[in-house]
C-alpha cells in the first residue's frame, strides 16, 4: 500500500516548485519589460537612461552612447 498523505505532500511540494519557478520567470519578464518601457519613455521624452552593468553605473542619452557615471566602490 502506498501511503496516501506522502503522495499528498509530494504533490503539493511539486507545486510550490513549480509556482516558485512561474513567479520567477515572470518576474524576470516584467523586470525586463520595464527597461525597454524605461528606453522608450527617455526617447519619446529625449531624456536618458541611467542603469547598472558590470558594477558600473551607466547614462544612456538617446543617442545611444553610454558615459559611465561611478565605477563599483562608489556605488555602494
Amino acid at each position: 500500500m502506498v501511503d496516501e498523505n506522502k503522495q499528498k505532500n509530494k504533490r503539493g511540494q511539486w507545486k510550490k516548485q513549480v509556482m516558485n519557478n512561474l513567479k520567477r520567470e515572470a518576474v524576470k519578464n516584467i523586470i525586463s519589460g520595464m527597461g525597454d518601457i524605461a528606453r522608450l519613455d527617455a526617447k519619446v521624452n529625449n531624456t536618458y537612461t541611467i542603469y547598472i552593468k558590470d558594477g558600473k553605473m551607466i547614462k544612456q542619452p538617446t543617442n545611444g552612447k553610454c558615459v559611465v557615471i561611478m565605477e563599483k566602490s562608489k556605488i555602494n
